[in-house]
């Protein structure tokens, strides 16, 4: 639920952050500031619609690099490498794909290999992982 004082309390961290004036443009800035300032509870479904649209905005530009590419990358590693060891007679491997501290690891570590032979950067790159997570599927 959208309260008045998350609103207020999003806008606030963009603002430390720098990204309030970035991120939005003029007219989503200030659709975001007569809400805030004009309203106590949003009944309009268009208004709410588009401050939904602007708070979403808001949090994936808050977000931290490796937030993102463990939701992204990370999970895609850690189910590969959770189904392979599965494959070879690992039981509890199967937990390994659900582990958020094992995707947060395995995406840090995606961060520290050289731009050259990254996983996952190109299409020929992930239709070979999923022929991989095909094969070893359980």
């Amino acid at each position: 639920m959208l309260t008045i004082s998350k609103l207020t309390l999003l806008k606030a961290k963009a603002l430390r952050k720098g990204l309030w004036f970035k991120v939005l443009s003029r007219i989503e800035r200030s659709i975001y500031y007569v809400t805030i300032k004009s309203v106590d509870r949003i009944r309009s479904r268009k208004l709410l619609s588009s401050i939904r649209a602007i708070v979403d905005k808001l949090k994936r530009s808050l977000e931290s690099p490796i937030t993102i590419l463990t939701r992204s990358i990370g999970r895609q590693l850690a189910t590969l490498f959770a189904r392979v060891a599965y494959s070879f007679g690992n039981i509890n491997a199967q937990e390994w794909a659900n582990d958020e501290g094992f995707a947060r690891y395995l995406a840090i570590c995606y961060m520290s290999i050289p731009d050259g032979p990254r996983l996952l950067t190109s299409t020929r790159t992930n239709t070979a992982i999923n022929r991989i997570l095909n094969k070893y599927s359980v």
